[in-house]
């Protein structure tokens, strides 16, 4: 038996009980070694709990050492999340509680499952982009805006997130302003600068289906901390390929690699390979351009330009071109584009 899977109808600390397991709907990615739940307070407000299912250790040939990384990186995502509720990250979804519980019938410590308690979203940005008609420019450039301020804010605190991509950008309904609020979730793939731990010395610490193409080859440009952010800004220009080409911009630029064959790709030597991967980019990039223009009229020359200067293939020369000598992966540009953007949006939408 899995505990995990066992919490329905369960109360736990705090006033909150478990009332239905939520399944993951085919899009959705992640969450191998988490069953999801909605759980409500004691006044009946409505939250997402995370289990976690320790299960899975011992489908692994060594389920000792699995258990104890499962329970490190477990603590590692906690007190990271901790820490930007402490901070006040305000775009970064944080526990509302944290907790175990022992599941009856259970003997042992296998029967401690261990939570956490968020704040319920509407979904992910995947989920209702795929299932919504009503999704306007203006909202597809809120989120944007919203998951750079989000970054800017990890970044301020030393924290990478390494794995940005549609289905961790969260969707709520704010009920004071009445408007739409967009919040980055899932922090198990990130790196803190104060807390060094396991993730730090992978590769691709993220899904591979949007790493930078540099973390193919294991290329680094330095190896100091700060060479993580150019990862987050990739992956949120990337966000634009989803939006107006639903593929990823690494997606986006294999596509074009599987037509240059006869290309002397190495596929070990990045220097080697980067003039061919740059020029597949932008062939992606052009044909972007064509599905945005239809969307986005004036405003399509802006947001492909946001879009080469985040997902430039060289990560020596991405980020904005005014700060490459001072701050290379400042947000700050990006911030100030994307909330002008957003309004010359929603302004249109009015006419």
């Amino acid at each position: 038996m899995r505990p995990a899977l066992r919490l329905e109808g369960l109360e736990l600390d705090g006033g909150w009980k478990v009332i239905q397991q939520l399944h993951r709907s085919p899009t959705d990615t992640g969450g191998y070694f988490s069953v999801a739940y909605k759980a409500v307070d004691k006044n009946g407000k409505e939250a997402f709990l995370k289990a976690l299912d320790f299960s899975k250790a011992f489908q692994s040939p060594d389920p000792a050492r699995e258990l104890q990384a499962m329970t490190e990186a477990y603590n590692f995502e906690r007190d990271l999340l901790n820490k930007c509720k402490e901070q006040r990250l305000s775009k970064i979804i944080t526990p509302v509680a944290d907790g175990k519980v022992v599941v009856p019938g259970e003997i042992g410590p296998l029967g401690v499952v261990m939570y956490l308690i968020f704040e319920l979203a509407e979904g992910n940005i995947r989920q209702l982009y795929k299932l919504s008609r009503n999704i306007d420019l203006a909202w597809c450039l809120r989120s944007l805006h919203n998951t750079a301020v989000a970054l800017k804010q990890l970044h301020s605190h030393g924290i990478a997130h390494q794995d940005l991509k549609p289905s961790n950008v969260l969707v709520f309904k704010d009920e004071i302003i009445k408007e739409t609020e967009f919040k980055v979730s899932d922090l198990g793939s990130a790196s803190d600068k104060t807390s060094p731990f396991a993730n730090d010395d992978l590769q691709m610490p993220g899904d591979m289906g949007y790493a930078p193409v540099e973390l193919f080859y294991g290329y680094r440009i330095t190896n100091e901390f700060y060479r993580r952010y150019g990862i987050d800004i990739y992956h949120l220009g990337s966000l634009i390929f989803f939006y107006f080409a639903d593929i990823s911009a690494t997606q986006a630029i294999k596509v074009k690699l599987k037509g240059h064959l006869g290309s002397p790709l190495t596929g070990n030597n990045f220097i080697n390979d980067l003039p061919y991967i740059r020029k597949a980019f932008f062939e992606a990039v052009n044909d972007l351009e064509q599905n945005i223009r239809t969307k986005a009229g004036n405003l399509t020359d802006e947001i492909i330009t946001i879009v080469k200067e985040l997902c430039e293939p060289d990560p020596g020369k991405r980020g904005h071109p005014r700060d490459r000598n001072s701050n290379p992966y400042s947000l700050e540009r990006y911030i100030s584009k994307l909330d002008l953007l957003t309004n010359k949006a929603e302004y249109m939408l009015k006419k």
